[in-house]
C-alpha cells in the first residue's frame, strides 16, 4: 500500500514562488477565489472549477493537452473541417492564461463546480484571521485490495474536501454529492450507496490518522512560506467523513429532510445540506459536521 504523502519540498516552493505565471496569474486567481491551489506529493497543483488547470512539478509548469489547443472564437465543444485552421496551440502560458481558463472551465462537472465555490475560503492573506478554511480537494487513499482494472474496480478512495479549523487544529473530511447523484438517493428497503462509500473513508482516516497529521504539518509550512499565510500544524483529526449534499429545489429538499432522524443525521450520519453552495460557508459546513 503506498504511504499517504504531502509536500512539494522548500526547493520546489521557492522556486514556484519566482515563476511568472504564479506571480503575475494564479496568486491573484487563488486569492479571489476562482483558483484552489494544492500541495501534492513532489509537486502541486492548480484547479479550476474542479479541472486541474496547471501542475508545478520539476521546475515547470504543465497543463492538460485539451486545454491548449483551442480553437479562436470556438462556441461550443465540437468543431467543423475549417474551424480545424484555427486550432493553434497556446505557445506561452502567461499570454494564454485566459484562453487556457476558458477551455478548462468547458470540461467542468456540475458536482465539481458547485464545490468550487468553497474555493474563496483558501487560506491567503486576505483572509488571515478566519478560524476555518478549505484546505485540500480531492484528497486520495490507496486502495491496495482493489487491483483489477479491467473489471472497473476501484485503484483508490478519492474524498471530495478537507476543512480544517485553525484554532483547535482539527481536520475534517468531508464527501460531496449532488443532489441528482444517485449514490444519495433510496431504492426500496436499501440504504443510499453513499453510506459504503462513507464507512470506507472513516476507515482511511483511521488508519492513515498518523500520516495525516505529519504529511499536513509539512503541507502547511510548505503552504504557509508560499501564500504568506498563518495556517498552524494539525494535530487531530475528525473521526467520522462528513456529508455534503447540494444542488437541489425545495421539494428536493422535503425530500432530503424525510430521510433525516431526529438527531437530523442522514441515516445516522452527520449531513449538512444547502440548495445553492454559493450561500454557503465553511465555518457552517464545519460545524454542522461535528
Amino acid at each position: 500500500m503506498a504511504k499517504f504523502e504531502r509536500g512539494m519540498g522548500e526547493k520546489l516552493v521557492e522556486a514556484l514562488s519566482k515563476h511568472d505565471l504564479f506571480k503575475s496569474k494564479l496568486m491573484e486567481d487563488i486569492q479571489n477565489g476562482k483558483v484552489f491551489f494544492a500541495i501534492r506529493p513532489g509537486y502541486g497543483s492548480f484547479y479550476m472549477k474542479g479541472r486541474s488547470l496547471f501542475k508545478y512539478k520539476s521546475n515547470r509548469f504543465s497543463s492538460h493537452q485539451k486545454f491548449v489547443f483551442i480553437p479562436k472564437n470556438s462556441k461550443g465543444s465540437y468543431i467543423n473541417e475549417k474551424d480545424l485552421r484555427n486550432l493553434v496551440p497556446i505557445s506561452d502560458f502567461v499570454e494564454g492564461y485566459e484562453r487556457i481558463k476558458e477551455c478548462a472551465e468547458r470540461y467542468a462537472e456540475p458536482e465539481a463546480m458547485e464545490v468550487s465555490a468553497l474555493y474563496k475560503f483558501a487560506p491567503h492573506t486576505g483572509n488571515l484571521d478566519e478560524r476555518y478554511f478549505l484546505v485540500d480537494i480531492e484528497v486520495g487513499f490507496d486502495a491496495a485490495n482493489d487491483t483489477d482494472e479491467e473489471k472497473g474496480e476501484r485503484k483508490a478512495d478519492r474524498i471530495d474536501i478537507l476543512l480544517y479549523d485553525n484554532e483547535l487544529r482539527k481536520l475534517l473530511f468531508c464527501e460531496a454529492k449532488r443532489y441528482s447523484n444517485a449514490e444519495i438517493k433510496v431504492s426500496g428497503d436499501a440504504a443510499p450507496k453513499v453510506l459504503e462509500q462513507l464507512t470506507r473513508y472513516d476507515g482511511q482516516i483511521k488508519k492513515n490518522k498518523k500520516a495525516i497529521l505529519a504529511e499536513y504539518t509539512k503541507a502547511f509550512k510548505e503552504y504557509n512560506a508560499l501564500m504568506g499565510t498563518k495556517l498552524n500544524p494539525p494535530k487531530d483529526i475528525v473521526e467520522k467523513c462528513g456529508l455534503y449534499i447540494f444542488g437541489f429545489n425545495r421539494s428536493g429538499q422535503q425530500e432530503l429532510r424525510s430521510c433525516f432522524d431526529k438527531n437530523k443525521n442522514f441515516y445516522g450520519r452527520k449531513c449538512k445540506i444547502i440548495g445553492n453552495t454559493d450561500n454557503d460557508t465553511v465555518e457552517k459546513i464545519y460545524k454542522s459536521l461535528i
